[in-house]
């Protein structure tokens, strides 16, 4: 039993990586969007799913790592796919951001 609620744990855990929250970011209202994008998937590959990024942004502490913008919303009410990349593999995109992630709002 405690074997099945440890592994229980375990595959919740991994199966939120994609949905965490990108840098500087409250907690947003999913649209949907970041769905269109799978783990593993190269910023070419995001660039065609979604269209061109509207940011880029280092991190400063992992110069490995990147958060980069997808635009979905309108011109009047802009909305944001969050998506950081590892090495140029995404690790975790979330959408219904109002803003373009950015690593200098993080703590």
């Amino acid at each position: 039993m405690l074997r099945l609620v440890l592994s229980s744990v375990a595959m919740l855990s991994l199966a939120g990586c994609m949905q965490g929250a990108a840098p500087g970011a409250d907690a947003p209202k999913s649209d949907g969007v970041a769905r269109k994008l799978s783990k593993g998937v190269s910023p070419s590959e995001a660039a065609v799913a979604l269209g061109p990024d509207a940011g880029f942004e280092r991190n400063p502490a992992n110069w490995d790592e990147a958060c980069v913008s997808y635009n979905y919303g309108t011109t009047e009410a802009p909305k944001y796919v969050h998506a950081v990349f590892v090495n140029d593999a995404l690790t975790r995109a979330t959408d219904g951001h109002f803003e373009i992630c950015s690593y200098s709002t993080s703590t």
